[in-house]
């Protein structure tokens, strides 16, 4: 049976994902923070009150930070 592979990723999904906290997370896209990494991908605003993240950027930088370390 094949899965289907989610487009999109809500903010507590990601820090799931990669076992992060949501401070870690904004701070990641906060220029003004010592911890900025502009790798890191930008949410998307879907509406007032929904960002999510694409799922394939997301994981996309997550191997690019893999293949970093060796």
């Amino acid at each position: 049976m094949n899965t289907i592979k989610p487009l999109h990723l809500r903010g507590a999904e990601v820090d799931t994902l990669i076992g992060i906290g949501k401070t870690t997370r904004f701070s990641w896209q906060d220029p003004k923070s010592p911890y900025y990494d502009p790798t890191w991908p930008l949410p998307i605003r879907l509406g007032t009150r929904k960002t999510v993240y694409i799922a394939d950027e997301v994981e996309a930088w997550l191997k690019a930070r893999l293949l970093a370390r060796s």
